[in-house]
């Protein structure tokens, strides 16, 4: 009987998901801990494996970089990256891209797998020189290689520098929203925007148009308890969208304002991805 009780134990064990719905890694360091910000991670970490693919071991060494407000990296073909920003142990980027051409074999598998896991706002896990990103159905495990180059490569090799970066501040600015969570479902999609005014803010994402009043500081946008909104009579794809659009704003999350104009507000489970509007 204790045989029979140890190997049902195993079993459901076996067979229970991991508590987050998320794909179990089977490396996974349950002492790695989440980074403060980007900066502690910046400069060059070579690919060791993708999900559960080892890659091996060749020149010039597959790699991601990170800076301060970006990420990027190759795997041997295309060069891949995008603006990014960290928020509640998770990054999130805005248009994640690379160069056009077929890559052959597994390489251009290990690029989507990439692409996939940085447009799912994974989250980041540190152990010594070994970094982790996971995300619902992909992971990627890093180990540091500054030391092995002797200098950091580039955390975005598609970004183009403009001559005057637009600045943090968000008074008096309008931006297109162009997606939230990845999603564009919308009753108006012409007429997506987020305004600031000095201490105020509306937003139209998906069906209805939310307002509310704002501070910022320390990179986040606090936004007051009380958001008004325009009537919801749209379907359910629509309403949840705007619901996450509130609960995103009331996060109290991080924002970025990126060298090119893209705007990236994380916290919680919520990304939105913006662009200044014309």
């Amino acid at each position: 009987m204790r045989r029979f009780a140890l190997l049902l134990a195993a079993a459901l064990c076996a067979c229970h998901p991991t508590s987050d719905g998320q794909a179990a890694d089977p490396a996974d360091n349950r002492s790695a801990a989440t980074i403060s910000d980007l900066a502690v991670v910046e400069g060059s970490w070579r690919i060791v494996r993708i999900g559960g693919e080892a890659l091996p071991v060749s020149e010039p060494a597959p790699y991601l970089a990170f800076s301060a407000d970006a990420a990027g990296g190759s795997v041997g073909c295309n060069a891949f990256g995008g603006t990014a920003l960290y928020a509640d142990g998770r990054i999130a980027v805005h248009s994640w891209g690379g160069d056009a051409m077929a890559c052959p074999g597994r390489v251009g598998d290990w690029e989507e797998s990439i692409a996939e896991l940085f447009r799912a706002y994974p989250k980041v896990r540190l152990s010594g020189d070994t970094l982790r990103l996971r995300s619902h159905d992909h992971f990627i495990e890093l180990t540091r290689m500054d030391s092995e180059t002797g200098q950091s490569r580039s955390p975005d090799p598609m970004r183009i520098p403009v001559a005057n970066p637009p600045g943090q501040a968000l008074a008096d600015t309008e931006w297109v929203i162009r997606t939230i969570d990845g999603e564009t479902a919308s009753s108006s999609p012409d007429e997506r925007h987020l305004r600031f005014a000095s201490d105020t803010w509306q937003g139209l994402a998906s069906c209805a148009t939310l307002f509310g009043t704002y501070e910022t500081g320390d990179g986040r946008l606090i936004v007051g308890d009380e958001i008004a909104s325009t009537e919801q009579n749209c379907r359910g794809d629509y309403v949840a969208l705007d619901d996450a659009f509130a609960d995103l704003m009331r996060s109290g999350p991080r924002y970025l304002v990126g060298p090119n104009g893209e705007l990236i507000i994380a916290g919680g489970d919520h990304v939105l991805a913006g662009d200044r509007a014309r």
